[in-house]
């Protein structure tokens, strides 16, 4: 009765074994097999933390299993945490900005490229997407104003802006420095031909709490007719504020299949 007993546990642990390996199979399978890396860049006075929910998000529905973390310091040195990313499937890196409050966009355009270059040195990456919260969209979108279109870069093939906003759209708010303004008004005329997802939240009266709607929208306006395609989606409720979009299911779910979706 015992053998039995030990015959039937490992005949359950098998049959565990062998479900879960199809379910991951089945996840997978709704996913691109790329060689890409997603960078995420978190915003102003933020870390990677904020970064970690649609990382998870992606990775538990078996978008990737390999994470990277590029530690950028204040002087813009980045030291890469974690397996080389090349030849890996659907590859994410995360993105710490030590430097965290400052608002010079050639500065963080500077600590942008350096880590897609330490990336294109290490890994040989030739490619890549793009995924911002907040302050962290005007980074990126510097660093492609900047350094985004030269020759020897790595091109970019998809970008998510998330809670982020263009050039217009502020009122009275006057966020923006004029090292923003010079960089972001050039992105009409050398934004690279991606495919653009702007997601924004208006959680009341036409704002996320920080970003109003207006200044979301205007980002189709300063890319003009660049990107290869360009989406823009609101989502409206108490529960979409300005930190809480990083947070969210439904968010995740959306920038998963916009990113790796087949």
């Amino acid at each position: 009765m015992k053998k039995l007993r030990m015959i039937g546990g490992l005949l359950l642990f098998a049959l565990m074994i062998t479900v879960s390996f199809g379910f991951t199979k089945r996840n997978q399978n709704q996913w691109v097999n790329s060689k890409t890396p997603t960078i995420f860049v978190h915003g102003y006075g933020s870390s990677y933390n904020a970064e970690k929910y649609m990382v998870n998000h992606a990775r538990k529905a078996g978008v990737t299993s390999t994470v990277v973390l590029a530690r950028v310091d204040k002087n813009g040195s980045v030291k890469l945490s974690g397996p080389s990313i090349k030849n890996k499937r659907n590859p994410i890196v995360e993105v710490n900005l030590a430097n965290n409050k400052q608002v010079d966009m050639n500065e963080g355009a500077r600590y942008i490229n350096n880590v897609v270059l330490a990336l294109q040195k290490r890994d040989g990456i030739k490619s890549y997407n793009f995924v911002a919260h907040s302050m962290g969209n005007m980074d990126v979108f510097a660093y492609l104003s900047k350094y985004g279109s030269q020759s020897n870069a790595p091109k970019l093939k998809k970008q998510v802006v998330l809670a982020g906003g263009g050039l217009g759209g502020w009122g009275n708010d006057n966020r923006m420095s004029s090292s923003m303004k010079d960089l972001m008004g050039q992105l009409k005329d050398n934004y690279p031909h991606a495919k653009v997802l702007n997601i924004a939240g208006n959680s009341g009266q036409g704002t996320d709490g920080r970003v109003p709607n207006s200044a979301s929208r205007s980002v189709k306006a300063m890319l003009g007719d660049r990107p290869q395609s360009y989406r823009y989606v609101l989502y409206e409720g108490s529960q979409y504020t300005h930190s809480n979009l990083h947070e969210n299911a439904k968010v995740a779910n959306r920038i998963n299949r916009f990113l790796w979706g087949k």
